[in-house]
């Protein structure tokens, strides 16, 4: 797999309105070490087109065999881990076509959600002083470049068991984990940012490269998308590359993914447009997969056709 970094801004960038924005220095614990994302699949769950929820052994057979699956989504979830909506926004997602992994970063052994709290409203006070703390915040580069990591193994799991298009998408904490992706790799088609703002106070962490394909929706008064009105990410795609980026700017102050139809309609116009055929479906054979997945988790129970098939590809 062929992957290439690209450049990332200075520590020192200017705002949407031209004022100064000091960027956070990354500050490091054991948490954000990149030898736990090799445990990622161990955090993740699968969902699949036609078959919602599965478990690894279905998905990976999905993947090689099911001809309904139009492409990859890696759906990273917001600042207080996952919760009902990343099963809201999978469900999106495999209607349409796409198999679907959510990893849960927040499960990193010592790791902490970036809002902590027992409701809506405290979650929202617990952000803005995990903020000001300045490490287990989205404000860190080194906590998104820790779930950036995780992204990077789930991307290459997906290249082992298929050629197909992967999408990076993420909500709150999570659309700001896919914009911090520094790579370009001609399988990853596109990424989709779910209410969240690319506001002055958070611009040193942009690195996804201009020439990816990017969904971006946004309501006005949000109060978890800092400066929402004025959040577009669009200024990234600026000197010839405004046409690879796509803007919802809805009213409101709702940050829930998905939440309404204007936004799904939205999306699913900008996935078909990506990914040619998403949405379509042909019918299969309830047991085409059987067999796929038995020799997966029972190796043992086909002996004999399992030999005959290592003799054969020794010849």
């Amino acid at each position: 797999m062929r992957l290439r970094r690209v450049s990332t801004f200075a520590l020192a960038v200017t705002g949407a309105m031209g004022m100064p924005a000091l960027a956070q220095q990354s500050r490091m614990v054991e948490a954000y070490e990149a030898k736990h994302a090799e445990r990622v699949l161990d955090r993740s769950v699968f969902y699949g087109p036609r078959h919602g929820g599965v478990y690894r052994a279905k998905f990976e057979a999905q993947l090689r065999h099911d001809p309904n699956v139009k492409g990859v989504v890696i759906h990273n979830h917001g600042c207080g881990g996952m919760w009902g909506w990343e099963t809201h926004v999978a469900q999106f997602y495999f209607r349409r076509g796409f198999a679907v992994i959510t990893p849960e970063f927040v499960t990193r052994p010592h790791n902490r959600t970036g809002c902590p709290g027992n409701n809506s409203d405290d979650a929202l006070k617990g952000g803005g002083r995990n903020f000001r703390e300045g490490i287990y915040t989205a404000r860190n580069p080194a906590r998104l470049d820790a779930r950036v990591d995780d992204t990077l193994t789930l991307v290459r799991y997906i290249k082992v068991l298929t050629a197909k298009p992967i999408l990076l998408s993420g909500h709150s904490e999570g659309a700001r984990t896919t914009y911090r992706w520094p790579y370009r790799d001609r399988q990853v088609v596109g990424a989709i940012l779910h209410n969240q703002s690319c506001s002055a106070g958070y611009e040193h962490l942009w690195q996804l490269s201009p020439t990816i394909p990017t969904w971006q929706v946004l309501e006005r008064n949000d109060p978890w998308a800092p400066e929402a009105a004025m959040g577009s990410c669009g200024h990234h795609f600026a000197g010839g590359n405004e046409a690879n980026f796509t803007l919802l700017m809805q009213d409101g102050n709702n940050h829930n993914p998905l939440a309404n139809k204007e936004a799904q309609d939205s999306l699913e116009r900008w996935l078909k447009r990506i990914v040619p055929g998403a949405g379509e479906f042909v019918d299969t054979h309830n047991e085409h997969l059987l067999e796929a997945i038995q020799r997966s988790v029972y190796p043992d129970a086909f002996p004999a056709a399992n030999a005959d098939s290592a003799v054969r590809e020794s010849r």
